[in-house]
């Protein structure tokens, strides 16, 4: 039996050691695409399609420029798309106001975290929670709000202002990278963090400001978005107000394309991404919308009387957009068709029924 085991190939090594599936060839791993999930129009096109499954995510940048709207919109997204979807609410600045203004019906199926009065929970609960989700459900969404905010057990206990444990977060964040992210891969989940910019105190550094949360969440992520600055719109002429801001974002790392893409994303206070906003923008920019002093009209739109619906400014045009959303349903298809021919979209809903008709020998429609 002995001599057996020595003369065996290192296929069947592998395959008696560790089971199926462990030694491969590279174009069956390349064969299996992996579906991608939508986060905004703007961004998807700068992200050269969206956050594919299996990935880690980071949106960082100064306060107040809006992460926590574009994060809320990708969990809303991911809902949409039939995913499980969690949000680690460790900051507790995020109201349910914001999340009704963003996910609407959806919020009955977004599942929300959050310390209470019998369990203040440490950076380590956190993590371990964290842990148990992204094991115990394939596929789904998990949006930490925030990196920065985590506070291990040792900073709790210690006296205010000692600063002994301040390394804890950083180091405490690798090993939770290191023993997951092989299962976050394998089991398609979408893991998102949010981090902020802190002012760099080492007067040695040319940098003003530095990531929070040290540079283990640099290595894990396939996805690095960062929120360089937000530029108010200009004031509503009928309400003197100031209705919302662009995010401009810059792309450190995509894992479908090319990194230091620039891109705005337009915020609506009280709403989130301004989905009409960000289609309408887009497609004026590839001619698909058309623009004639403050009247803006669609020819793909036009009627069986060969009247072009026209509209005068874009908050009409937006407003009529948001009246009808299969019309911009049908205007931001027509824009990723040009833009992204080649990215999958697939639903887990999808995906389950291809993994049951496949287990009873069906063959799946594509």
């Amino acid at each position: 039996m002995k001599k057996k085991i020595e003369n065996e190939s290192f296929d069947q090594f592998l395959k008696r050691q560790y089971g199926e599936g462990i030694l491969t060839k590279a174009d069956v791993i390349a064969q299996k695409p992996k579906n991608v999930l939508k986060t905004s129009l703007s961004l998807d096109i700068a992200l050269s399609g969206g956050i594919p499954e299996g990935k880690v995510a980071l949106i960082s940048g100064k306060p107040k420029a809006g992460k926590t709207y574009l994060s809320l919109g990708i969990l809303n997204n991911a809902i949409n798309a039939g995913r499980e979807a969690f949000y680690l609410n460790i900051e507790r600045r995020c109201t349910t106001e914001q999340v009704q203004q963003v996910c609407g019906e959806n919020i009955n199926k977004l599942k929300w975290i959050e310390s209470t009065a019998q369990s203040i929970l440490t950076a380590e609960d956190w993590l371990t929670i964290l842990e148990r989700a992204l094991k115990d459900h394939p596929g789904a969404v998990v949006v930490v709000d925030s990196l920065a905010q985590l506070s291990t057990m040792v900073e709790q206990s210690e006296s205010l202002g000692a600063n002994k444990d301040m390394a804890g977060t950083p180091k405490l964040t690798s090993s939770f990278f290191r023993r997951m992210s092989d299962i976050i891969d394998i089991n398609n989940n979408i893991l998102i963090f949010i981090s902020h910019m802190i002012t760099n105190r080492d007067p040695a550094s040319r940098k003003k400001w530095v990531e929070k949360g040290g540079v283990g969440i640099q290595y894990a992520c396939s996805v690095w978005i960062n929120a360089t600055w937000f530029e108010l719109w200009k004031t509503n002429k009928d309400t003197n107000e100031i209705d919302g801001q662009n995010i401009h974002l810059k792309i450190i790392c995509s894992a479908l394309g090319k990194p230091y893409i620039p891109c705005a994303v337009p915020i609506r206070y009280g709403a989130g991404v301004d989905n009409a906003m960000d289609v309408a923008v887009n497609a004026e920019n590839l001619g698909l919308i058309e623009k004639a002093g403050a009247w803006y009209s669609i020819p793909m739109f036009k009627s069986s009387d060969d009247a072009i619906p026209k509209w005068q400014g874009m908050a009409s045009l937006c407003g009529f957009l948001n009246e009808n959303p299969e019309k911009l349903e049908e205007l931001e298809a027509e824009v990723r068709k040009i833009l992204l021919p080649d990215v999958q979209y697939g639903s887990q809903t999808d995906k389950r029924r291809d993994d049951e008709d496949k287990s009873k020998g069906k063959k799946t429609k594509k």
